[in-house]
């Protein structure tokens, strides 16, 4: 027997996109025109499954391979919008999911790069493909423990922790730029979305938002 599932066309996509767009502006997210732009050239059905891709433009968290999530669209917006990315940066993301937070940032910064440490490495794979896919040439995904950073790489202008930490792990502190910024949900059951600068005189909290729900930081 035939699928009778319905085969979406760029266009049926584009104008799912728009939709999105247009509920995360009305709700108070996604306030830059750049990381509209981002958004639209990082299209959300090409970091799902084929089974997800009816509702890759709902506003909802997706699930994906290694029981791990693809975050909600509004949430990607607001941590992309606090980081205040410039271009030629260098940044660090913890958690690569399925690479389309890191596609995000690949556009933002332009002629900088983007580091994302996976632990899952079916994840890692999944994610990679998914940049080399859309010709995304300036995002490297790295199989390894997010609770070291990346070292060799460092220092990095921005930092995005994209699991709940209970507190942001020590070496991601030291791996962070002076003056560079770094977001991450810190919490437990529920997590409080944080924005640190790194300054002269130690660490500065500049934003805090309650109410956030992210897979954990293992």
């Amino acid at each position: 027997m035939k699928s009778l599932r319905k085969k979406h066309t760029p266009k049926d996509y584009q104008l799912k996109l728009e939709t999105l767009i247009d509920l995360m502006k009305s709700s108070g997210f996604l306030n830059d025109p750049k990381i509209e732009n981002a958004f639209k050239k990082a299209p959300r059905h090409n970091f799902v499954s084929i089974s997800q891709r009816d509702i890759a433009y709902e506003n909802i968290p997706l699930p994906i391979i290694e029981e791990q999530t693809i975050s909600q669209p509004i949430v990607v917006s607001r941590m992309t919008e606090w980081l205040d990315l410039q271009e030629g940066q260098k940044v660090l993301e913890i958690g690569s999911g399925s690479g389309w937070q890191s596609a995000i940032l690949a556009n933002l910064v332009g002629s900088g790069q983007i580091f994302s440490v996976e632990r899952h490495k079916k994840l890692a794979s999944f994610a990679q493909k998914n940049s080399e896919n859309l010709g995304i040439k300036n995002v490297r995904i790295i199989h390894g423990d997010g609770n070291l950073g990346l070292l060799e790489e460092s220092p990095f202008d921005r930092i995005i922790v994209t699991a709940a930490c209970k507190t942001i792990p020590h070496k991601l502190i030291e791996q962070l730029a002076l003056g560079g910024l770094l977001v991450a949900p810190v919490g437990e059951e529920t997590q409080s979305l944080t924005l640190i600068k790194k300054t002269f005189g130690g660490l500065e909290e500049l934003k805090k938002e309650e109410g956030y729900s992210f897979v954990p930081f293992l």
